[in-house]
């Protein structure tokens, strides 16, 4: 049966639904810890692979002694005469800054779900069933 069909406060209605939210966010920041790994070692992998197979596209000094020395191809000079070394780099500190940007909303988010969380329950409180004092005995009235 549906929980929320014996709901009829629309109070706790829509603390039950903030709760489900929270729990789903709580899911997506942990996903993203784990997927958030994966970007900085694709990163890492692409700058070796990049730095083994075209060093001249990272390596400013061996680009200029290749130069110097006359090693260099006429359509490779071209290609890198267009894009230059530092453009490189540029896009991999975005890529960096975007990963780090992400998990630091993930963090800001986390903080902030956490206090939400905790004014949460004390929402709820007052859906719980309480006992009324004047249920229970006091200890002076089994002194008489």
């Amino acid at each position: 049966m549906d929980h929320d069909a014996i709901i009829t406060d629309p109070k706790e209605k829509l603390a039950r639904q903030r709760e489900a939210y929270i729990r789903q966010r709580m899911r997506q920041i942990k996903v993203w810890n784990m997927v958030g790994w994966l970007f900085w070692v694709f990163l890492a992998v692409i700058c070796y692979w990049l730095y083994q197979q075209k060093p001249l596209y990272l390596n400013p000094s061996l680009l200029a002694n290749q130069v110097q020395v006359g090693k260099m191809p006429s359509n490779e000079m071209a290609q890198l005469a267009a894009l230059g070394g530092l453009l490189f780099w540029a896009f991999i500190a975005l890529l960096a800054g975007f990963i780090f940007q992400i998990y630091t909303a993930m963090y800001s988010e986390r903080k902030l779900i956490r206090l939400f969380s905790a004014l949460h329950t004390d929402d709820l409180k007052q859906y719980e069933p309480r006992v009324e004092i004047s249920d229970v005995a006091s200890p002076n009235d089994s002194q008489s």
